[in-house]
């Protein structure tokens, strides 16, 4: 198998080494790049657009409030930071709805070296930084200072709806 992956990449490179190229080539979105009769795309990771993923749930916060929360995280994928927006509706505390935004910080390994730990800090400090861990449903857990989850209950969760 190796040899005959080996033999394709040798065969690209001299396809693309053959063709003869009269000016620059023009670069275009997404890393295509065409040359007088070729196109082919450049591998650079950093062109990746970021996405967002939406979580919704019930979720412990501050004291033993509970609260409806819907959570967007935009990053290019869920093991490298990103911004946050997050809604939060305090059911039971007569609280308004609170609105935030900041960095969501993507921490691995911190107290298991495969859990995926996603901390939201505050762009205008209007809430303490927020932990949660995801859960092999893909959905998440808000955390304690110690990594612990804040309740045993398993209806407290936020579900990856996109």
């Amino acid at each position: 198998m190796k040899r005959f992956l080996l033999f394709i990449v040798a065969a690209a490179t001299l396809t693309f080494s053959a063709c003869e190229s009269k000016g620059k080539p023009a670069p275009l979105p997404n890393g295509m790049v065409i040359e007088e009769d070729s196109i082919y795309f450049v591998n650079d990771s950093t062109m990746a657009d970021a996405q967002t993923f939406i979580f919704e749930g019930t979720s412990p916060m501050d004291g033993n409030a509970i609260a409806d929360v819907i959570l967007a995280v935009s990053t290019v994928n869920l093991n490298s930071d990103g911004t946050y927006t997050i809604t939060t509706d305090y059911v039971d505390e007569g609280i308004a709805t609170q609105n935030d935004n900041g960095d969501a910080l993507i921490l691995v390994g911190m107290n298991d070296s495969t859990a995926t730990i996603i901390e939201l800090v505050s762009a205008n400090n209007a809430m303490q930084p927020l932990t949660f861990i995801m859960m092999e449903d893909s959905s998440l857990v808000k955390v304690d200072s110690v990594g612990k989850p804040a309740s045993n209950n398993p209806n407290h969760k936020l579900n990856l709806i996109k």
